[in-house]
């Protein structure tokens, strides 16, 4: 064809100039281009795409990455291969490996596996009754296919969808090994017959009986020794004389007394002072001597009653040897010249404090836990008691007698606390619950008692006496109003040390401020009242430290 354009119809007429051919396979717009001076038509070459077509809709099926662990949601269907890559690059400062960083345990990483509760109550039950279980491990090691139980026998084979065995087999000759079965040998064709049962609940009666028997005589003996005891109890005067050079007696303040305590403000104690030393067991519980606290009067598990001076020598002035078995409680009348105990021997002994002498003691063949004196000067002879048998008792010591009885309880009476002036009568127990009484009538006018509450071993009355703090066994002090409703705080809870399993008596500053109890690794705790904050832990004792008393007039004591 281009040759054929070069021929013209006329030959005449003047033939006009040829168009240079484009190179075949040129792009369309190189035949619109004009062509360039200088430039030959090697210029005007195709131009070639040298990029291959690449389709991206099959690129998932080929990313391999590793997905992390941590991950709530993968929005592709990863391989198996893809999910178990191990992980790769550089390990951050602290870690040894890449998968510590995804885990939330300290020995790995734990993630929920879904099994049926049918399941596992089934394991659960076999491993406890039968001493193994399936290994819940996704990648069982060869071998250990089966979990053994380290405190539980292990009876392989059995299960708990096993008939349980309803006779007893005796001996006979079908039996492996002698004494395997019953004594009776071969009888009734091999099982206990009725004669035999009847033998066997026979010997259980008369084991019943000798064990009555014995409770009774040591009824008896107990009776016998509270007789002994008006005899031959005495007490011992440690110091040089009972009486001064001007006729004072040993039990009154020859100090000086400094301003009153309510213009003070109390401040928390920095060091150890001093310590005092005579009771060869644990201090069960302390008291001030009232108002002037320059005597402490300590009980002792080895039976004894010392009581100490506070200020001068610090020595113990005279020890009080009344009882046979450890003392529980101590409390001391209202002018401080007499005061009661109680102990574990079920004796309550009301005692001379400056003779030393037993004025009286009186008994219900009950252990009794604490002891509490109404308040009103005028009725110290009237004093509570909570016991074993589940009842607060309430006593006249000028006629031994018993007055009322408050029995509302399900178990042990550990405190009573007498409130508004002798008004009311707040008791706990080991059936985790309180009771509030009007003083003097056996009706309950208030149970306080929570799902959430744990057993209250010792309450304490603040200096006000407008609240109280109870020292519960979960490892926790809480309060409550002592007047009115008598109200639950939950604000005010304090906690961090450890006193669960130990009947341990918190305490109060003079002022109020400050909340104090020891724990049971022998350390004394401080917190703030008003913002039950910690303030202060001191190291007291290398055991338990049971008890604990603010000094009224030494404030920092």
């Amino acid at each position: 064809m281009d040759l054929l354009a070069q021929y013209s119809d006329s030959e005449g007429e003047e033939k006009p100039k040829a168009k240079t051919s484009l190179p075949t396979g040129a792009a369309p717009k190189a035949v619109n281009r004009k062509p360039i001076v200088g430039v030959d038509d090697v210029a005007l070459m195709p131009v070639v795409d040298a990029a291959p077509n690449v389709e991206t809709m099959g690129m998932s099926m080929v990313a391999k990455w590793a997905y992390n662990t941590a991950d709530k949601r993968i929005l592709t269907n990863p391989t198996i291969e893809a999910l178990s890559k191990p992980l790769q690059g550089p390990i951050p400062e602290g870690k040894l490996t890449l998968e510590e960083s995804f885990n939330n345990h300290k020995m790995g990483r734990v993630e929920k596996a879904a099994m049926s509760k049918f399941a596992f109550d089934e394991q659960y039950l076999t491993f406890h009754n039968f001493g193994y279980a399936a290994n819940p491990c996704r990648q069982i090691p060869e071998g250990e296919e089966i979990l053994v139980s380290t405190e539980a026998n292990h009876q392989a084979g059995r299960g708990i969808w096993d008939k349980p065995r309803k006779r007893q087999r005796l001996e006979g000759p079908d039996m492996e090994g002698p004494g395997k079965g019953h004594a009776e040998s071969e009888r009734w064709g091999g099982f206990i017959d009725g004669e035999v049962v009847r033998k066997q609940l026979e010997v259980e009666v008369k084991a019943r009986e000798e064990e009555v028997a014995r409770r009774a005589e040591e009824e008896k003996a107990v009776e016998g020794e509270e007789r002994e005891t008006k005899e031959r109890v005495t007490s011992i005067f440690h110091g040089n004389k009972e009486t001064d050079y001007a006729g004072r007696s040993w039990i009154e303040n020859k100090t000086n007394s400094t301003k009153d305590v309510d213009d003070k403000q109390c401040f928390l104690p920095k060091k150890w002072v001093h310590t005092w030393t005579g009771h060869t067991m644990g201090v069960s519980k302390i008291r001030w001597f009232p108002k002037t606290a320059h005597l402490l009067l300590s009980a002792g598990m080895d039976g004894k009653i010392m009581i100490w001076d506070y200020h001068n020598q610090r020595k113990c002035l005279r020890s009080y040897l009344g009882h046979d078995q450890a003392v529980r409680d101590i409390a001391f009348c209202a002018d401080g010249r007499r005061f009661y105990s109680v102990s574990y021997d079920k004796n309550i002994q009301y005692w001379d404090t400056e003779t030393g002498k037993v004025i009286a003691t009186f008994t219900n063949k009950k252990t009794p836990f604490c002891v509490s004196i109404h308040p009103d000067p005028s009725q110290q002879n009237v004093i509570v008691t909570g016991g074993s048998n589940k009842k607060a008792v309430q006593w006249d010591s000028n006629t031994c007698e018993i007055v009322q009885e408050y029995d509302e309880h399900m178990g042990a009476v550990n405190t009573v606390t007498i409130c508004e002036d002798g008004k009311r009568l707040l008791t706990s127990s080991d059936d985790k619950k309180m009771f509030l009484w009007e003083f003097g009538i056996p009706v309950v006018i208030k149970h306080i008692a929570e799902p959430t509450m744990h057993s209250i071993p010792q309450i304490v009355l603040s200096p006000d006496e407008k609240y109280l703090i109870g020292q519960s066994m979960d490892n926790k002090i809480i309060a409550y109003e002592a007047f009115g409703r008598f109200k639950f705080i939950a604000r005010k809870t304090f906690k961090g040390h450890l006193n669960a399993g130990y009947a341990i008596t918190p305490g109060w500053s003079a002022d109020g401020r400050w909340i104090m109890s020891g724990d049971a690794d022998g350390k004394l705790w401080f917190w703030d009242w008003a913002k039950c904050k910690n303030y202060r832990v001191l190291k007291a004792h290398d055991g338990v430290c049971s008890g604990c008393l603010w000094h009224p007039i030494q404030t920092s004591r």
